[in-house]
């Protein structure tokens, strides 16, 4: 049998390293020669028999041993020390752990000489072990050694490397942060700005900016840059090679020397600049379409290099601030669009009209109304056969039938007598409108009045039949050229009636709900004309609140808020809410009556309890409960980013219910609007999004939590105030107030109808009122001598904003009380330009509440004038 060489030890010492892996076997080479610790063979037992038991575990271990800390480790630890393995093995630590040994070595001293376990979360150290300083995070548990002897002979620390989850928490928390805080911007240059800020605090850079290209020239254009601890304005040009700028137009990120502008091979590859470097750079593409449109650039100074964390973050951050910069532009430019689409409609040369799928006309501009010879009440509302019916001579009920399944665009001409006896002649082309299912959501009428046209054929025919022929040309002609104009126009029209809806459905109901309130308060001869009124009104009225519905989840809601006490809101809708749940579940509610009042729109608040209601009801399979509590809450240092709102005092609204709750995956998707579980016909899903936009709109704050089986808490934030509950003045009732003095109210607005109908109903509160058609002709009543008491003006029209004629008038009359009237829905504040707004549609109530108001604000007294004479 051969002789094994002779390895200065013997086997049998060295079996506790049979099992460590590659440490295990450079702790058996001449890598430990020179170890403070000796050769393995001559350490002390119980060192031997823990490196026996640390060697295998694949959790990161590391053995501190003697007084010098000679550091002792296995496999799974090797990696987290990065270049200082191996030769960190069996060396004292000072020697390579030298960067943080002012921190590292009281540690291990306190432990070594108290004896007690020193334990940390996510524990910061500042390590080189890439060859470059970084900041890492572990979890760390130090505890002591004790020898046979009971003295401590090293200390052993378990650690988990934790540095990439920290990373990710920050990165998530910031991008959380921005993403609640862009959707609330409306300036596309101060989403830049904030983005620009944050990257470049956050990462300490020198300087930070955003680069456009120019779509003529293709230069990128900077006109802000972050530098020094704060944004400024900068007009210029980056320049980047040839090499950077193919790899950003292939949608990589890229590192390189601001003074060289050098690409990397691998944009993630960490690398150490030359020692003449003055700056590091990097470049994150921009892409809109699949174009470069954009470089985000962020330099340091120095001998920085870039962590894989910190492109994550620049990146990230970058995408999403250049995703809210084109939202926010192509909402900007889709507003102005709907804007110049509305006036196209109304000023169009032919007459146009808009239809349901059933046929009712929906809306119709006045050249339209000219050429059938009809005010627009006579036609809103109507059906298509009704109205031919009453002014059609030779009518085709069947062939208007048949035309609402039509699929495809088609002309007819027909003549009308209209009301005068006068007889017109119309060729409309009508274009059905198709959903995404291809089904006709409704009809486009374009008309053009053709009777001088048709009166020239019959002239022609009679002077001379010999000119039949040439007659038949011009008019196939004419015919031709009216077809090519209309097709010219089908587009524009067909994108032009998609917008301004919302604006111009409230601008209907105004005068609808006032024309009928007013009705309800003439004499009427029988009950049935009662109950037809009343039904009107319901039917507006619902209209109303459908449309408040549909905007209230988008935050556009002009809110109405009042100081509500909480606790009489939700016990006087007590007996609602169990009758929409039924007698199998029982309603719970614990509302202090202590509780601070609140300020918010109860009749939201009302509708968003209720639809809570309606959820717990479609949870709840037999028997169950729905619970309503509240109470106060003071929030102190929230930061804005999770469920709780912002730091101030509130009253936290909590409906709970024991049904069957929602999954993860709904839960996630539930305040998305129209996402719903239930089946077709039985939910719209925006019952969640608008109660949370009703919450955050309001200034408080959303959170809904749920366990699939468990049931469903929402939680509502609602602001305090400290006013006292407003209780309606004795008499008031539904109607509002009465005028106490003939005051002089100056009503301007260039839509005539809703004009009138609003004098008429301040007429009947008490008021003097005097009409004007433009803001124009009221600076010229104000100018020849006017002085009225109150200004009630709409905001959108053509001459001038009400905003901006109340500034006007104000220079004369500085103390003249101003109430704007607007249906346009994303005013969203309570006033515009510091002036009172009422939003269309309203009820009698709600203007003579708010005229009362105005008035009371600014102490007005009556001026009985000689103007007088100027009331209408």
């Amino acid at each position: 049998m051969d002789t094994p060489p002779n390895t200065g030890f013997s086997a049998a010492p060295l079996r506790f390293l049979a099992n460590g892996g590659a440490v295990g076997d450079l702790l058996q080479s001449p890598l430990v020669d020179g170890s403070p610790l000796g050769a393995p063979s001559d350490w002390p037992d119980g060192l031997k028999a823990l490196m026996g038991t640390i060697l295998p575990v694949q959790a990161q271990i590391v053995l501190f041993w003697g007084p010098e800390f000679v550091a002792l480790y296995n496999d799974a630890y090797a990696p987290s020390i990065g270049e200082k393995h191996p030769r960190a093995l069996g060396r004292p630590a000072i020697e390579n752990w030298r960067e943080l040994w002012d921190d590292l070595e009281p540690l291990l001293r306190g432990v070594r000489e108290t004896g007690q376990t020193f334990a940390a979360r996510d524990r910061a150290f500042y390590i080189e072990r890439h060859g470059y300083g970084e900041t890492v995070y572990f979890d760390v548990s130090y505890s002591a050694v004790h020898q046979n002897d009971g003295a401590v002979g090293g200390v052993l620390c378990v650690v988990t490397e934790t540095t990439e989850r920290v990373h990710y928490e920050r990165r998530q928390a910031l991008l959380l942060e921005l993403g609640q805080a862009f959707p609330s911007i409306r300036d596309p240059e101060q989403i830049e700005a904030d983005v620009i800020r944050r990257i470049g605090r956050e990462l300490g850079a020198a300087r930070v900016h955003l680069a456009e290209a120019d779509e003529e020239t293709g230069d990128f254009i900077i006109r802000r840059e972050y530098r020094e601890g704060d944004v400024a304005a900068r007009s210029g040009l980056i320049s980047v090679s040839d090499d950077t700028c193919s790899a950003l137009r292939q949608g990589a990120t890229v590192q390189a020397s601001a003074k060289a502008d050098s690409v990397l091979a691998d944009p993630r590859t960490v690398a150490l600049q030359p020692a003449d470097t003055v700056s590091l750079a990097v470049h994150v593409p921009l892409m809109r379409h699949d174009t470069l449109a954009g470089v985000f650039t962020v330099e340091f100074e120095g001998q920085r290099v870039c962590s894989p964390h910190d492109i994550h973050v620049i990146e990230e951050t970058a995408k999403l601030g250049w995703q809210w910069i084109n939202h926010t532009r192509a909402e900007s430019a889709l507003h102005a669009s709907s804007a110049q689409l509305a006036g196209m409609f109304e000023q169009a040369g032919a007459g146009i009209a808009l239809c349901d799928h059933r046929g009712v006309f929906q809306q119709v501009n006045d050249r339209y109304c000219d050429i059938m010879g009809l005010r627009r009440q006579a036609i809103a509302g109507r059906s298509i056969l009704e109205l031919q019916n009453e002014v059609a001579v030779n009518a085709q009920p069947m062939f208007y039938e048949n035309f609402l399944t039509a699929e495809a665009p088609f002309e007819l001409t027909q003549h009308h007598v209209r009301a005068n006896g006068s007889v017109v002649w119309v060729q409309t082309h009508v274009t059905p409108l198709l959903d995404a299912q291809q089904q006709v959501s409704g009809l486009l009428f374009v008309c053009v009045d053709i009777s001088a046209r048709v009166g020239a054929e019959h002239q022609l025919i009679e002077l001379n039949e010999s000119l039949e022929q040439r007659v038949a040309t011009m008019v196939a002609e004419r015919e031709a050229a009216i077809s090519q104009l209309h097709e010219s126009r089908k587009i524009e029209m067909v994108g032009q009636l998609g917008g301004g809806i919302a604006h111009d459905f409230n601008n209907l109901l105004t005068p609808i709900m006032t024309s009928l309130e007013l009705l309800r308060r003439q004499p009427v001869s029988n009950d049935r004309s009662h109950r037809l009124i009343d039904a009107a009104l319901q039917a507006a009225d619902r209209a109303r609140i459908l449309v408040g519905r549909l905007l209230t989840f988008a935050r556009r809601q002009t809110l109405k808020p009042q100081v509500v006490a909480l606790d009489s809101l939700v016990n006087d809708m007590r007996d609602l809410i169990q009758r929409s749940l039924g007698p199998t579940i029982e309603v719970i509610v614990e509302i202090p009556a202590d509780l601070p009042n609140i300020y918010i729109d109860p009749h939201q608040l009302e509708l968003g309890v209720l639809n809570l209601a309606v959820n717990a009801r479609d949870a709840i399979a037999e028997r169950g409960y729905l619970k309503i509590s509240a109470c106060p809450e003071l929030v102190a240092d929230s930061p804005g980013l999770g469920p709780a709102p912002a730091p101030g005092r509130y009253v936290r609204l909590t409906v709970s219910d024991n049904g069957s709750g929602m999954s993860e995956e709904v839960l996630g998707r539930c305040v998305e609007p129209f996402y719903s579980t239930k089946g077709v016909g039985k939910g719209t899903g925006l019952g969640l999004s608008m109660v949370q936009g009703l919450a955050l709109q309001s200034g408080g704050g959303f959170d809904v939590q749920s366990t699939s089986g468990l049931g469903t808490r929402v939680d509502i934030w609602l602001p305090v105030s400290s006013a006292d509950v407003l209780k309606p003045a004795e008499g008031e009732g539904d109607s509002g107030p009465d005028a106490d003095h003939p005051f002089h109210v100056l009503v301007v607005d260039d839509e005539e109808l809703v004009r009138y109908t609003v004098a008429l109903q301040l007429r009947d509160l008490g008021y003097r009122v005097t009409e004007a058609a433009s803001p124009s002709a009221a600076e010229h009543m104000v100018s020849a001598g006017l002085r009225p008491d109150v200004l009630i003006t709409d905001q959108l029209m053509a001459e001038k904003s009400g905003t901006q004629l109340a500034l006007s008038l104000r220079e004369i009359l500085p103390a003249l009380p101003v109430l704007v009237v607007t249906g346009y829905t994303r005013e969203s504040s309570t006033q515009i330009a510091g002036f009172e707004v009422l939003a269309k549609p309203f009820s009698r109530a709600d203007i003579a509440s708010k005229v009362a108001q105005v008035i009371n604000d600014q102490k007005v007294s009556p001026l009985i004038s000689e103007q007088a004479g100027h009331a209408s």
